[in-house]
């Protein structure tokens, strides 16, 4: 396997463990915090979990977020920087929405603006034709997605769960 690619395969290993931490951890905060407020109902939620189906817009949000990702993973493992771009600056654009500020925490602002930067990082370095450096940014913006994840399940949806 060509050293190049050693950083891009354990980008997308990481990739799919965000993932599955992104949908799981966003879902079940914006479930209790529905259940919380009375706007859904416990056996509601229960019932559209079995049967597979979206329960929130969070959560297909989260799924664009993964796209625009998955887009950048392509993009870097097939050395094709319009693709690497083209997500970068989706994920850019999301990390402005409403929907991205799920919590007004101040650490949490400060993720997303690391984010942000790291994203804009990531769309030159794709404008710049430069690989390496694309997928080192990647890897950074990854990285960075863990970190605030592992923040909001641990931190924020306690801090959730002990306010009842």
């Amino acid at each position: 396997m060509s050293r190049r690619l050693i950083p891009v395969v354990a980008a997308f290993f990481v990739c799919s463990l965000v993932a599955l931490g992104v949908l799981q951890s966003f879902s079940v905060a914006e479930d209790q915090a529905k259940k919380e407020q009375g706007k859904v109902k416990p056996a509601e939620v229960e019932d559209a979990q079995k049967d597979g189906r979206v329960v929130t817009d969070l959560k297909q949000f989260m799924r664009k977020k993964l796209e625009a990702s998955n887009k950048i993973l392509e993009g870097l493992t097939t050395e094709d920087m319009a693709l690497v771009r083209e997500g970068a600056r989706t994920l850019n654009k999301m990390s402005l929405s409403a929907k991205w500020r799920a919590h007004n925490d101040v650490m949490y602002k400060q993720f997303s603006s690391e984010f942000q930067r790291v994203t804009k990082d990531l769309a030159q370095a794709a404008d710049d034709d430069n690989l390496d450096q694309a997928a080192l940014k990647w890897m950074g913006a990854t990285m960075g997605c863990i970190e605030c994840h592992r923040f909001v399940r641990n931190t924020l949806i306690v801090d959730l769960k002990g306010t009842k």
